[in-house]
């Protein structure tokens, strides 16, 4: 045997041929639960029985959830050390944690900062004339003859 730790987890797998709703009450039963907790563990996601067991105890709890038609599988435990900034995965690539630089620092590249003369600009006060008057172009009014047009009542 190994000083290795393991958790047993229950996603709702039966034995072939045992009832569901006859599993369930067993489960219950076993572990003293109420039927809303029972049906959380049928989820279809793997839920944690029992955590940090060592190796003979995990494969009793696995044996007598078996003995009641219950599908347990053991995984070994997570240590709980601090997380590493990154897991490597196939070919190189890796995950950085939420909020991290997406490049390393040897990866970024230096850029400097532009100089922009901004001397010819101006800002106007707001609601004021966008156009300066030397900007302005005169426009000669015209006169126009309307005298032949009438205006009709509404019908």
């Amino acid at each position: 045997m190994s000083d290795q730790q393991f958790d047993v987890f229950f996603r709702g797998d039966i034995v072939a041929g045992q009832a569901v709703v006859e599993v369930k009450e067993r489960l219950a039963g076993l572990f003293k639960l109420e039927a809303a907790q029972v049906e959380q563990l049928f989820s279809g996601r793997p839920n944690a029985i029992r955590r940090n067991l060592d190796e003979a105890s995990a494969k009793k709890y696995e044996q007598a959830l078996l003995k009641i038609g219950a599908v347990a599988e053991l995984r070994p435990a997570k240590e709980e050390a601090s997380p590493s900034p990154q897991a490597t995965g196939e070919g190189g690539l890796s995950l950085a944690p939420a909020g991290s630089d997406v490049l390393r620092p040897d990866e970024r590249a230096s850029v400097a900062a532009a100089e922009v003369d901004v001397s010819a600009l101006a800002l106007e006060p707001g609601g004021g004339e966008i156009l300066r008057d030397d900007e302005k172009r005169s426009v000669e009014a015209k006169a126009v003859d309307t005298s032949h047009l009438e205006v009709l009542p509404p019908r």
